[in-house]
């Protein structure tokens, strides 16, 4: 019996082709010449309403590549055209100078203060001792000038250790452009070590919010987030040094504070004492230094209030400023407990804890989401990036507002700001609770 002609089936996915990896190409190089122009208006703030209307075609590219992500998982070096349009896009906010925000004078006059042997912590910018170094290019734009330094020691180091070599904007804006590359380069990492698609990085390093705040403001949030990174991907493997990388997080700024009880529980009783020496020594040590009413972190604590909404009705059901931050502090304090009782794994049970935090918060600037967006990597949830489109509101609604950087947005434009997110997440938890009976339909009428 003669044995019948061999033949090739066809099975098994599809390998990537080039179409996929053209299209990832052309909304890169897309979403790039879109933040080009951004950054190439003359001031962001002062021509608001181009600069927001290119954000939304900027945010509707960056939408448009989430939903792609499938398509592009499996391409091959995929992570490095992600780190491409990750270093295009910062790269052209580079010399815009800071328009939405201040914050970037303020980092290089207090890391030029201690670079000169001074405490920022006791001198706040309008003290006479300080008349010296005051010039034309920092000391007149820096915000909120009677009060002392804000930032913990490390942060404070690091713009010390700009300063020596050049107190500019230039400079300060290439040490944080560093943090973010290093924090993406770090989020890469953790995606492969997790077996996930490099591509679910560019969830996190092409959204519009992230690129206008961290390379346009320079704002030095991706300095502790890198650490923050590298603790939790580091905490089961090397625990040593997941602790001393979650005290510098937190010696940088105080957010990762949040993932700390949940990452102590996992470390072994070496990593725990370097934990809580580590910060136990520093936050002590910060915490005498700014306790005096002058201080930047007394009044944070104590007064500020923006973009809040939840906060509102917290304060207006309690009749108190004090009692309702107590009362939103105990509100992340009972989400911590509740992750910790259901051993939730510390990435999950930290973007749980920042994202209540966040909508608690009396103070909610734009950048703040930073914190719960570099979580979106490992399962991007569209509620939380719509809010990254819809925080742009903040800095006004459609124009300049003439109250300039002392604008606070309206409550009634507070709750489309929140509110568009909302309504997403309800759409999206109506259509999955209508999915199983769509299924036993199907299945029904089929029988």
């Amino acid at each position: 019996m003669s044995r019948p002609p061999l033949t090739l089936v066809e099975g098994g996915a599809h390998p990537p082709g080039i179409a996929a990896a053209l299209e990832l190409g052309v909304l890169g190089t897309a979403l790039t010449l879109v933040v080009s122009w951004m950054a190439n208006l003359p001031g962001a703030f002062h021509d608001l309403g181009r600069f927001q209307l290119l954000y939304v075609v900027a945010f509707a590219l960056y939408a448009l590549a989430v939903l792609r992500l499938p398509r592009w998982s499996a391409l091959p070096h995929v992570g490095w055209a992600v780190l491409a349009v990750t270093l295009a896009t910062r790269a052209a906010f580079l010399a815009a100078p800071p328009s939405l925000s201040g914050d970037l004078f303020r980092y290089v006059w207090e890391g030029k203060v201690l670079a000169h042997g001074f405490d920022p912590y006791a001198l706040s910018p309008a003290d006479p001792a300080l008349a010296a170094l005051r010039d034309s290019a920092i000391h007149p734009f820096v915000n909120h000038p009677e009060l002392s330094a804000i930032y913990p020691p490390l942060a404070l180091a690091g713009y010390a250790a700009v300063a020596a070599l050049s107190p500019s904007v230039m400079a300060i804006k290439l040490w944080c452009l560093l943090n973010e590359i290093a924090l993406v380069v770090v989020l890469l990492a953790w995606m492969k070590r997790r077996d996930l698609s490099p591509a679910n990085v560019l969830v996190y390093a092409w959204n519009p919010l992230v690129i206008v705040e961290f390379a346009g403001s320079a704002h030095n949030d991706p300095a502790g987030m890198l650490w923050l990174a590298l603790a939790l991907m580091w905490v089961e493997r090397r625990p040593i040094a997941s602790a001393l990388a979650i005290a510098a997080g937190v010696l940088t700024k105080l957010a990762p504070l949040m993932a700390v009880p949940f990452l102590v529980l996992r470390f072994p009783w070496r990593a725990r004492v370097i934990a809580f020496v580590s910060i136990g020594a520093g936050l002590g040590a910060y915490l005498a230094w700014t306790r005096h009413p002058d201080s930047g972190l007394s009044a944070f604590g104590g007064s500020w209030r923006n973009n809040e909404l939840l906060f509102h009705y917290l304060a207006l059901w309690t009749g108190s400023d004090s009692i309702a931050r107590a009362v939103a502090a105990s509100g992340v304090a009972a989400v911590i407990g509740f992750a910790l009782a259901r051993g939730t794994a510390p990435e999950r049970a930290t973007q749980l804890g920042f994202r209540t935090a966040l909508l608690l918060s009396p103070v909610f600037h734009p950048w703040y989401l930073g914190w719960a967006l570099m979580f979106e990597p490992l399962k991007p949830s569209w509620p939380w990036l719509v809010l990254s489109l819809t925080m742009i509101l903040n800095y006004g609604v459609f124009h300049t507002p003439a109250a300039g950087r002392s604008f606070h947005l309206p409550l009634a434009w507070r709750w489309v700001e929140y509110g568009i997110p909302l309504a997403v997440a309800i759409a999206l938890f109506v259509a999955r609770r209508a999915q199983p009976r769509r299924r036993l339909r199907s299945v029904a009428s089929a029988a």
